[in-house]
């Protein structure tokens, strides 16, 4: 709930900030991975569900919403969407869902120095 108040503090600033130029709605996708793999399951498994929640704003601005707000980068397609976070690590994340809601989030973690990739899969309304 904490992350839905800031998320829509986040969006009214923008939205200000923006002024009469906004005309597009708020977009929002809430995101439900329920199966991953890891080098840690080396299968698929429904292990440690994995929910985020998207929102773009009327100017294009998009932010990822989940323990905390932050922004991404929405890429809008013919076939569907993708949101791509860039960590300060270098290292990047991302999310690409079709049409019909079919999802995929890719982490390409980076811990210490070390690679810590996972992919999750499931679907975004």
């Amino acid at each position: 709930m904490r992350g839905v108040i800031l998320a829509t503090c986040v969006l009214l600033v923008m939205g200000g900030a923006a002024g009469a130029e906004s005309t597009k709605p708020v977009q929002r996708f809430v995101c439900v991975f329920d199966e991953h793999v890891s080098p840690e399951t080396t299968r698929l498994s429904n292990k440690s569900p994995l929910r985020i929640e998207f929102m773009v704003d009327g100017t294009g601005h998009a932010f990822a919403v989940g323990r905390n707000v932050y922004p991404v980068k929405v890429i809008p397609g013919n076939n569907g969407i993708t949101f791509l976070e860039v960590l300060v690590t270098g290292a990047v994340q991302t999310t690409t869902m079709n049409k019909r809601g079919k999802a995929v989030h890719s982490r390409h973690t980076m811990i210490a120095g070390d690679l810590a990739p996972s992919q999750y899969y499931g679907t975004c309304e």
